[in-house]
């Protein structure tokens, strides 16, 4: 209850410290960009109401679809699946990047336990790896990170694939997310 009553009449000496500690940041500390959630709607397979990812924004290489309310999303409802028993399966989506910022892609994958080859990141326009990562077989959800920065402004794809290893084998994707630098932020100084 004292933390409620301190938030209804403020103590103006420590106001006063905040606000001098955030100024010598300010003036002092490191130059740092904040980061931003770039326009990625639907990462969470949340928004779709096709079980086909040909049907909705995301596109399927190979069998691949999205799996509705079945319990096996990391967060939320529904998640996408990739199956492979054989060649190349993936889920792709295209996304228009500016090639004056670092992009910071993120998505949570599980799999079977014989995936050994899978692949995760950004493909440029002819779906040529630019920035990916390789994963192997995890039994829980776990996080993947990639960064991009792109050699120019265009359409690029953020993708989640497996190459199959002569046997039936899947991943489980959720909750891709992007950041970008939010240029409007930045805190400069100003003489007065």
């Amino acid at each position: 209850m004292l933390f409620y009553k301190k938030l209804l009449i403020p103590d103006f000496k420590a106001m006063n410290i905040f606000v001098a500690f955030n100024l010598l940041f300010i003036f002092f500390g490191h130059s740092a960009m904040c980061q931003c959630d770039c326009p990625l709607h639907d990462g969470d397979f949340e928004e779709d109401q096709k079980a086909y990812i040909n049907r909705s924004k995301w596109i399927r290489e190979g069998s691949a679809g999205i799996d509705f309310k079945a319990g096996t999303s990391f967060r939320g409802y529904n998640n996408a699946w990739v199956k492979a028993d054989k060649g190349w399966n993936a889920i792709r989506r295209a996304v228009l990047l500016s090639q004056e910022y670092t992009y910071v892609l993120e998505v949570f994958i599980k799999t079977s336990e014989n995936v050994r080859d899978g692949y995760f990141g950004f493909w440029d326009a002819q779906q040529h790896p630019v920035s990916e990562i390789k994963f192997g077989q995890s039994s829980v959800y776990r996080k993947l990170t990639v960064k991009f920065k792109p050699p120019k402004t265009g359409r690029y794809y953020i993708f989640a694939g497996v190459w199959a290893p002569a046997q039936p084998a899947w991943i489980k994707v959720d909750d891709f997310s992007m950041t970008c630098p939010c240029p409007d932020v930045n805190a400069i100084p100003v003489d007065n």
